[in-house]
């Protein structure tokens, strides 16, 4: 078996960490015996270890964050050495063969493999170059993609959005997220309605995702304002917590300025989402910062018609009038637009929503991603003759090699 210390940016329980937390509990144990590293306690670590997986907490800062941000890299950086030490440190108790980093935002992984001499897999699953990048190096896009494919003997990416960061290279993957489908929650309907006060026989437009400017929130809010008069029996509900409270506190002013409080309900987080989506009629993703779109095949994989914007990964998701629907912005006159046109022509949403569910069965599913992760840690450890453990001591060259300087390699120092 081949033991793989996977190293987390974040414990909570979003796209990537959802991601990650599916791997973990679908890897074959006849195969791989999984470890975890998180930075903070927080639910993805209680969620690992009732899946049988060990979990360490290794405090450690993001190596690359949002461009507002950039100035804190280089203390970071300084800080997080004895992150990279301990990790590496932890990987030689666990003996593990390969260490998996999850998302550009954590470099430890990559270092302490580079360190031990041993094989580093890195997941990306953030636009890291353009306008729409979601994290920035202070050394530039270039910089950092040159990086994570010197320190990778494989970089996994979620979507071609995300893979176009990168220079050609025989060492990227893709292997698109997977959802889980889920029976409907018949009995639970009429308790979640109540709860939202959704009235029997009313719609009920749906955003998923953390409170940040980049999900669209505002946009999509500014949108259901322009619908209000028209459809008297519209409710809006959104669905995640707030990663900027300013940005909250924004959207709440906008509804009370709109005289919206009765028909706008802000849910926050939702461990069974699937319960709240299949009481939705159609759910929103107004992002422009996903490289993917989870939230799009949430709502598929729950029966309900998705409208999303035309951005990042979501192209490749959805086919505008076959299993979805795609606006060309999120202009809120754009979006409203888009709105009426779905909510004015309910006939043609069984059609939408047995090809959307179809699309995750086929294209989307878990097991997909599992057996597309499985065969590049079997392939990664191929090459390198069933990826011996770590040496006990010592170490394979400097801790911290230049950034994004250092020797090319495949990950294994």
């Amino acid at each position: 078996m081949i033991s793989v210390l996977f190293v987390s940016h974040s414990a909570e329980l979003n796209g990537a960490e959802l991601w990650l937390l599916e791997t973990l509990r679908r890897l074959d144990r006849r195969m791989f015996v999984p470890a975890l590293i998180i930075p903070r306690p927080g639910p993805l670590g209680p969620a690992a270890e009732k899946a049988g997986v060990s979990v360490d907490v290794v405090p450690m800062k993001w190596w690359v964050t949002e461009k507002a941000k950039v100035w804190r890299q280089p203390a970071a950086r300084l800080l997080n050495r004895r992150a990279v030490a301990r990790i590496g440190r932890i990987a030689r108790e666990r003996k593990a063969g390969i260490i998996f980093s999850n998302s550009a935002a954590t470099f430890g992984g990559a270092l302490a493999a580079r360190r031990l001499g041993i094989p580093h897999v890195w997941a990306i699953h953030e636009i890291l170059a353009g306008d729409r990048a979601f994290l920035h190096s202070f050394r530039g896009s270039r910089a950092l993609t040159r990086f994570i494919l010197d320190r990778s003997a494989r970089v996994i990416v979620n979507s071609e959005s995300t893979r176009r960061a990168f220079p050609p290279s025989g060492k990227i993957a893709l292997v698109y997220n997977g959802v889980e489908i889920r029976s409907a929650a018949g009995e639970r309907r009429g308790i979640v309605r109540a709860e939202f006060g959704l009235e029997e026989g009313s719609r009920t437009i749906g955003v998923v995702g953390k409170l940040y400017p980049g999900k669209g929130q505002k946009e999509v809010l500014l949108a259901f304002a322009r619908l209000a008069g028209r459809y008297p029996d519209l409710k809006l509900i959104f669905i995640g917590t707030a990663a900027d409270r300013r940005y909250e506190q924004d959207l709440r002013r906008l509804v009370r300025l709109n005289d919206l409080a009765r028909r706008v309900v802000f849910a926050g987080f939702r461990p069974a989402l699937s319960e709240v989506l299949q009481n939705l009629s159609v759910v929103v993703v107004a992002s422009v910062v996903d490289s993917f779109g989870r939230a799009a095949l949430e709502g598929m994989a729950a029966g309900v018609p998705v409208l999303a914007v035309k951005a990042g990964g979501l192209t490749e998701i959805i086919r505008p009038g076959r299993n979805g629907f795609l606006a060309e912005s999120r202009d809120p006159e754009v979006l409203a637009a888009a709105l009426a046109e779905i909510l004015d022509h309910p006939e043609r949403w069984p059609a939408v929503v047995e090809n959307g569910f179809r699309t995750v069965r086929e294209d989307f599913s878990i097991e997909k991603q599992v057996q597309g992760v499985t065969r590049i840690l079997l392939e990664v450890c191929g090459r390198t003759i069933l990826c011996p453990s770590p040496p006990e001591a010592g170490s394979n060259g400097p801790l911290f090699a230049s950034f994004p300087g250092g020797g090319k390699g495949d990950g294994r120092g």
